[in-house]
């Protein structure tokens, strides 16, 4: 029976390991050789299950149904510290084994890492997330690192090397990615890479009860946040190049706080995002009427609050990130006019 859970998905193979085996002729020493890199896998995640691919491997962690922001940087942390130590061993392997048959083994790997819902299916994985992060592997080229940035928005600070890319995949569309430097500085057609500004959408919640009167949805930053920790905002994050705002702020609602939002598109506003050191994000900023039933969640904040709009404007403005208040007072003003 098929079980639906949450999992870290990491394809990883030896690149051009059957043309390198035909050309030197050490086949008969191949199943040493493979048999050395299972068993650095199992050694250096040992947590995961392991399933061997021919000349690769696909390995599952199961996760937690909900993570914070914090835990699923942390997470990313912690793989790509592991992969740094599995390409060390590797080289070693490669060293041994080609003093070993007499023929140089200078192998390289590539990976594809991905986070969210798979099937299970016995001792069996399967699902869309599988599809995806196999077709990221195969990006991996020459070697390299490909992650699937969706699933990971953030890079941990000891990070070293990633580029934000946009990769067209066959039969999945555009995936926004992060690409270690071996990837990003490979020739890659026009059609499968798209270099784009960074762009943000937001957008702010509302409500309104039976006698008419506005309520908002404010989502207060966690305490440990590196930027504006503690203060309320709205929703939003990073717009995909091939969506309108509109499409971007939904799924982000939906991502995020588990909900569904008209976008009202003629009450917006623009805003920057500035850091030391960084280039300037542009963004855009809408109000949003809320739809359906669903109740408001959001593991990355510390909490969600419904707030009157007498008592939003009472607040005081340095409890929220940037000039939210001020842009939301005068959304507010402008669909109360309309």
């Amino acid at each position: 029976m098929a079980e639906d859970i949450s999992a870290v998905v990491i394809f990883v193979d030896v690149r051009g390991f059957t043309r390198w085996a035909e050309a030197n002729e050490v086949f008969i020493n191949l199943h040493d050789f493979v048999g050395g890199f299972l068993a650095i896998l199992r050694k250096r995640f040992p947590e995961y299950h392991l399933k061997p691919l021919g000349d690769g491997a696909l390995l599952v962690l199961e996760l937690p149904e909900s993570q914070t922001q914090r835990e699923v940087t942390a997470l990313l942390s912690r793989l790509l510290a592991t992969v740094g130590r599995v390409e060390r061993e590797f080289g070693k392997l490669c060293l041994d084994f080609g003093n070993r048959v007499g023929h140089s083994a200078e192998l390289q790997l590539g990976w594809g890492i991905v986070r969210g819902k798979v099937l299970r299916v016995r001792d069996d994985w399967a699902g869309h997330n599988l599809n995806k992060c196999s077709r990221l592997c195969g990006e991996a080229r020459p070697f390299g690192v490909v992650i699937d940035r969706d699933d990971f928005p953030t890079l941990p600070r000891d990070s070293r090397g990633l580029t934000a890319q946009i990769r067209k995949l066959r039969g999945i569309g555009e995936v926004a990615v992060w690409v270690s430097g071996e990837i990003a500085s490979q020739f890659v057609p026009r059609e499968r890479l798209r270099e784009t500004p960074e762009v943000h959408v937001a957008g702010t919640c509302f409500v309104e009860d039976g006698d008419g009167r506005i309520r908002l949805l404010l989502a207060k930053r966690a305490a440990d946040r590196e930027l504006f920790p503690g203060r309320l905002e709205g929703c939003g994050g990073q717009l995909r190049r091939s969506e309108t705002f509109a499409e971007g702020l939904r799924r982000h609602f939906r991502s995020e706080m588990n909900i569904d939002v008209e976008v009202l598109s003629d009450l917006h506003c623009f805003y920057e995002i500035r850091e030391p050191g960084a280039p300037v994000i542009p963004g855009i900023r809408f109000l949003c009427r809320k739809v359906g039933d669903n109740r408001p969640s959001s593991p990355n904040h510390s909490s969600l609050i419904w707030v009157r709009e007498g008592d939003f404007r009472t607040m005081p403005a340095q409890t929220f990130v940037g000039d939210l208040k001020q842009e939301l007072m005068d959304l507010l003003d402008r669909y109360k006019r309309r």
